[in-house]
């Protein structure tokens, strides 16, 4: 995000932090994060109420008003209020707007789950569905598919998940499916990882390496990537075996390739001249 839209976040995730500090609203943090994503649906499904929400000459009154009148009591005060202050700020574009009601509506629900010890627990979960799309082409297709409508999606998400993990991750997983937006599922679902580990004050660190890693490398290279982010990070391990030797790792945008798979194919490049 860039210009307004970053100032507009970080306002917001204030706005959700305090919301956590507030012990009266944690009995209340799963439903308002609910309603917030059902708002999220009613704009994706409709390209005017999105365009109106994203308009930056439209009168907050305006916006408020359409708000309550499509919703009212169908949703929680809470998800009324964190909902207004998103189309209330200003976003360099709907995209952002739209993205920032999926990060309120999915931190209130991890909230929830931080707030009953369970964040450890929905944060695995998210990571390893993740993985088991990454390893399964078929699945990736059927939940990229533009032709396949997002209820169908969401279904195949929801039968998977079926009783074997916790409702938050289920709730999450199955709105994304719904909701890609454009995006890849693999893409999504990752974001969804990272938005879990920051509730924990973590970054989450992807790393592919040749074979599994013991707890003592585990822990060196946490705390030396901890040490470079000046942030706790976490490791998502993935064994891949064509990496051959060495490790792979993701912080965000930045890729540090130690693999020695990547560096016969420099080897190769410059023997090619």
């Amino acid at each position: 995000m860039l210009g307004a839209s970053r100032a507009s976040i970080e306002d917001l995730r204030g706005a959700l932090d305090a919301i956590y500090a507030d012990p009266s609203q944690r009995d209340g943090l799963a439903a308002a994060g609910t309603g917030v994503l059902t708002v999220l649906d009613a704009a994706d499904d409709e390209r005017a109420l999105r365009d109106l929400w994203a308009d930056h000459a439209t009168p907050e009154a305006v916006k408020d008003g359409v708000l309550e009148q499509l919703f009212g009591e169908r949703i929680p005060r809470l998800s009324r209020d964190v909902a207004k202050q998103v189309v209330a700020a200003r976003w360099s574009n709907d995209g952002d707007m739209m993205d920032s009601l999926e990060e309120a509506g999915a931190s209130l629900v991890l909230m929830s789950a931080e707030a009953d010890g369970r964040l450890d627990r929905v944060e695995e979960e998210l990571f390893r569905f993740g993985r088991a799309v990454d390893a399964n082409a078929d699945l990736q297709m059927a939940l990229t598919d533009p032709a396949t409508d997002g209820s169908t999606k969401a279904g195949i998400v929801s039968a998977l998940l079926d009783g074997r993990s916790e409702l938050v991750t289920e709730e999450l997983l199955v709105h994304t499916a719904a909701h890609l937006r454009g995006r890849r599922i693999q893409a999504a679902i990752t974001a969804l990882s990272a938005l879990a580990a920051t509730r924990r004050d973590r970054v989450v660190a992807e790393v592919i390496a040749a074979t599994e890693l013991d707890e003592d490398q585990k822990r060196r290279l946490a705390a030396a990537l901890s040490k470079i982010q000046g942030r706790t990070v976490q490791l998502n391990v993935t064994v891949d075996p064509a990496v051959i030797g060495g490790i792979q790792v993701q912080v965000g945008d930045e890729v540090i390739d130690g693999t020695l798979a990547t560096r016969l194919q420099q080897a190769r490049r410059r023997l090619a001249g």
